[in-house]
């Protein structure tokens, strides 16, 4: 009966997000911007999922703490999402030459047994990626 839709997230600089999510594949679906640019929001979608992307002119910084793991997880609250993978190995070479992440990333095997591995967005929102 129910399906996610979407994730909404806030940025603080909307081409510099919009590039950074497209390098995993998204593309725009939707678009729009208030006259004074006081707002912008875009739906981005890639496969079933879709990132509601939020940018304000007037934003509020995410607290510092909310962007380590360790810190933010036993914090009530959205943590993160994931983008799955067939081989976490080739998603890791495809990150690493495109600069998203750096040889200091490690890949772990989580508590219910898949091997993952953490990166940060432009703003520092979590995103894991998973292997299925």
């Amino acid at each position: 009966m129910y399906s996610v839709v979407h994730v909404a997230i806030s940025v603080t600089n909307y081409g510099e997000s919009l590039n950074f999510y497209k390098m995993f594949g998204f593309s725009i679906i939707k678009e729009w911007k208030a006259e004074d640019l006081s707002i912008q929001i875009a739906h981005l979608k890639l496969n079933n999922m879709i990132i509601e992307i939020f940018c304000y002119k007037n934003y509020v910084i995410m607290p510092e703490k909310s962007k380590e793991l360790s810190i933010d997880l036993p914090m009530i609250g959205v943590k993160h999402f994931a983008f799955g993978v067939p081989n976490l190995g080739e998603a890791y070479e495809d990150l690493l030459a495109k600069g998203i992440i750096k040889n200091n990333v490690k890949i772990t095997i989580g508590l219910l047994g898949k091997k993952y591995f953490f990166i940060k967005d432009p703003d520092g929102i979590l995103i894991e990626i998973i292997e299925l």
